[in-house]
């Protein structure tokens, strides 16, 4: 079943909450007057509610200032705040001078006792945007903290399930050593040093540059298998800088190894390919006939969850059989 979700992170950049608090501001006041864009032009209304858009806009501006703790924006703040403080001036001449200037009148003549009723009426105004900015702060600084966590909670299982990964893959290899399906020289060790840094060092994610020069390696080691690599040239720089999790192209080759038949007849091949939208590595190799029976499967699913977090930046995995055979690996950075 699909889930519909509202993904509201596209307000929380400050401005983006300046906007909608000025339309929420204007929706709610064109409700309590609405006589006024009902019965007049509406640029009667805009003239009757500017000033309630722009004290917001000096509230807002101040309280984000004052609560990132920005004084460096002095010369901002103090502006602001000598708006703030002026305010009941400011609104008197606004509507009582200014606007009666240009033939629009909203409030009879001024008349003593006035000056409470408008006081009253910046302060409750005044209010109201304290409490609306102090909500909306809370709402958003909570969604972040969730959101936060939530990636906390992801880097760890990224950690935890890279180790696991590493570790499977570390077991798979010295199995290859005791059945002698690798030659051992300087290089093989180093590789060995290579896997077991990466599981001291926790590192979830190399670049693929890197990845690739160790999976190359291995596939020298291989001696037992006929491994092929094929369009290579076509990756462009760039590619070779996006991230792949730790091992996760080499327990693939350690998979194909592993369920496929033990002779030099039958190549594993790796080949990249251009597609549509992006470049593709594609790993096949042809399905030897005891292998159904063979391993857990753990290796791949270990590799599937830490590719999972990977699907925001445009890289996606996917798995085959051909003619019931062969089994593919698809691995597409899109651009």
């Amino acid at each position: 079943m699909n889930v519909i979700s509202l993904n509201l992170d596209f307000f929380y950049p400050l401005h983006r909450r300046w906007l909608v608090g000025n339309l929420f501001i204007i929706l709610l006041l064109g409700v309590f007057f609405a006589d006024l864009w009902l019965d007049h032009p509406f640029t009667i209304f805009l003239s009757y509610i500017l000033p309630y858009l722009i004290y917001y806009s000096v509230c807002f501006s101040a309280f984000h200032i004052i609560r990132l703790k920005k004084f460096g924006l002095w010369f901002l703040l103090l502006p602001l705040l000598i708006l703030l403080f002026d305010v009941y001036d400011i609104v008197k001449w606004y509507y009582y001078n200014f606007l009666t200037a240009q033939h629009i009148v909203f409030y009879n003549p001024w008349t003593k006792g006035d000056e409470n009723k408008l006081f009253i009426k910046i302060v409750r105004w005044f209010c109201f945007l304290i409490i609306c900015l102090q909500l909306d702060n809370l709402y958003w600084q909570k969604k972040k903290k969730r959101k936060r966590i939530a990636e906390l909670q992801q880097s760890l299982s990224d950690i935890a399930d890279n180790a696991l990964l590493s570790g499977h893959f570390l077991f798979q290899l010295s199995q290859f050593a005791v059945e002698k399906k690798i030659v051992f020289d300087l290089k093989v060790l180093d590789f060995f040093q290579y896997v077991i840094n990466k599981i001291a060092l926790r590192n979830a994610r190399v670049a693929l540059d890197e990845e690739w020069r160790y999976l190359r390696q291995l596939a020298r080691m291989c001696v037992h298998r006929k491994i092929m690599i094929k369009g290579e040239e076509l990756v462009p720089s760039n590619i070779w800088n996006r991230s792949v999790p730790t091992l996760s192209l080499m327990t693939w080759i350690d998979n194909a190894v592993t369920h496929s038949p033990s002779d030099l007849i039958s190549p594993i091949v790796l080949q990249w390919s251009r597609v549509a939208d992006g470049i593709m590595l594609t790993i096949r190799n042809r399905i030897a006939a005891p292998s159904v029976e063979k391993g857990t499967g753990k290796g791949l699913q270990l590799v599937n969850h830490l590719f999972e977090p990977l699907r925001k930046d445009r890289v996606h995995v996917a798995y085959r059989i051909e003619q019931q055979k062969y089994f593919v690996v698809e691995l597409k950075f899109v651009n």
